[in-house]
């Protein structure tokens, strides 16, 4: 025996089946965010090893050497204060509890990792361009482990960027 159904009970079907995979769907997506704060958390422990690093060199130095270190360790920290807050506001997103709850933090999100990718550019650039003479090159290193870290994690915010740019337009930086 066959059944026929008339278009709006096979609509009312068809929603039926799929309503479990929109929660995987929207699942799915807070995964990519879960893999960005794991991101986050592996940098985060990187720049707590070159902290210990810098407040360790910074205590065995003197003089202008002593400056340049505590100049270098300035770019981290400023640039540390800006990361944990899109950590933060990553935290806030997957704790949505609805998509109208979400996309007012979407937005915040998506607004803090361009100022963040800009902060850790500009951080950077300075690391590159301004770097005093350096009397021990031994300290050299500790610049460019920065530099390196610094580097990697805008790499980071720029796919976390484009990942929310995706799902709403973002304003073209200049």
């Amino acid at each position: 025996m066959t059944i026929r159904h008339s278009g709006p009970v096979r609509l009312l079907i068809l929603l039926l089946i799929c309503v479990p995979y929109l929660l995987v769907a929207h699942g799915a997506e807070r995964s990519g965010d879960a893999a960005y704060l794991n991101e986050v958390e592996r940098y985060a422990n990187a720049a707590a090893a070159l902290e210990t690093e810098f407040l360790s060199s910074i205590e065995a130095t003197s003089g202008e050497d002593r400056f340049y270190l505590y100049w270098t360790y300035n770019h981290l920290v400023d640039s540390w204060v800006q990361v944990e807050n899109l950590q933060r506001q990553l935290e806030l997103c997957l704790e949505a509890r609805s998509d109208l709850e979400e996309e007012p933090r979407r937005t915040m999100l998506r607004d803090q990792a361009e100022f963040v990718r800009w902060q850790l550019g500009d951080a950077v650039n300075d690391l590159q361009q301004n770097i005093p003479e350096i009397r021990r090159l031994n300290q050299l290193w500790i610049n460019e482990a920065l530099r390196s870290l610094l580097s990697e994690m805008g790499a980071t915010v720029d796919r976390l960027r484009a990942d929310q740019c995706a799902r709403m337009p973002c304003v073209v930086s200049p």
